[in-house]
């Protein structure tokens, strides 16, 4: 049975960023249960995943808990803001509490929600509504309101990147040793994993066809379909004020710039008319 890094907390603690962290330096796999509650609360145009049916809710612990108990790598990665509860009679977890200011919390919430492309996590109407959903959700599926578990660490990330906390998981993870031992260990078993052959988007110069642009609904921006991945790339619509452009009209080429969005995605820079 694989090892299992577990880590939990409120929304905007930083846990996805720092999972997927912990996964790029490593190589291990990250499995992000929450972030399918979420994608399922979307598509039934709910505020949150407190709305969702109870079974649902348990077939996704299903799936996280089977995941856990059956993976082939020597160590995986959860993450997840009520991991706590679901893991609690799981052996083999090491598991971390991130914790933030509510301040720095609700700042990364309305970044997110202007400038994610449309990405589920951030569904809902106000971060403190999210709080009190998701803490009325812990209660009903598992019958508690303080965590179900002791974690194993409590990190602090309103001044931390999702870098330097991955990297400060994974040393205690091991057991205090060095960042020399941390960059073998990530090498050991496998390669480090890279996200962008997977995704089969590089970043880079390249060119496309707009598919949709909108600069007055959330998204605020809109998708190109990228003529060398054959992906849609999402494009906010600061990138079209930089740009000194009004707007982009569906159908329209436009050559720019692909880079990383900071979601584990990538998006459009330096957009430029070429037809």
């Amino acid at each position: 049975m694989a090892k299992i890094i577990g880590i939990y907390g409120k929304t905007c603690s930083l846990k996805s960023d720092v999972a997927r962290e912990i996964s790029r330096l490593t190589g291990y796999k990250v499995k992000q249960p929450g972030e399918a509650a979420t994608t399922y609360a979307k598509v039934a145009q709910l505020d949150s995943a407190l709305g969702l049916p109870e079974d649902k809710h348990r077939a996704i612990d299903s799936d996280t808990l089977n995941w856990a108990n059956t993976a082939p790598d020597p160590v995986i990665i959860i993450e997840s803001t009520l991991l706590d509860a679901v893991l609690q009679d799981v052996d083999g977890v090491f598991l971390v509490h991130l914790d933030s200011s509510d301040e720095i919390r609700k700042e990364r919430w309305e970044w997110r929600k202007e400038h994610g492309g449309g990405r589920t996590r951030q569904i809902g109407v106000s971060i403190e509504q999210r709080d009190k959903d998701d803490l009325e959700l812990r209660i009903r599926l598992y019958g508690a309101g303080a965590d179900s578990r002791a974690p194993d660490l409590v990190l602090e990330t309103t001044k931390r990147s999702a870098a330097d906390c991955a990297r400060a998981i994974w040393t205690a993870f091991e057991g205090g040793k060095t960042e020399a031992t941390f960059a073998v260990a990530a090498t050991a078993d496998k390669p480090a994993m890279d996200k962008t052959a997977k995704k089969g988007i590089r970043p880079g110069p390249s060119s496309g066809v707009v598919k949709v642009y909108s600069a007055n609904r959330n998204p605020f921006g809109g998708y190109i379909t990228d003529d060398k991945s054959r992906r849609e790339i999402f494009i906010h619509k600061s990138a079209i004020d930089e740009a000194g452009m009004d707007k982009l009209e569906k159908g329209q080429r436009v050559s720019f710039d692909v880079v990383e969005d900071g979601f584990g995605g990538f998006k459009a820079v330096n957009v430029k008319p070429t037809g």
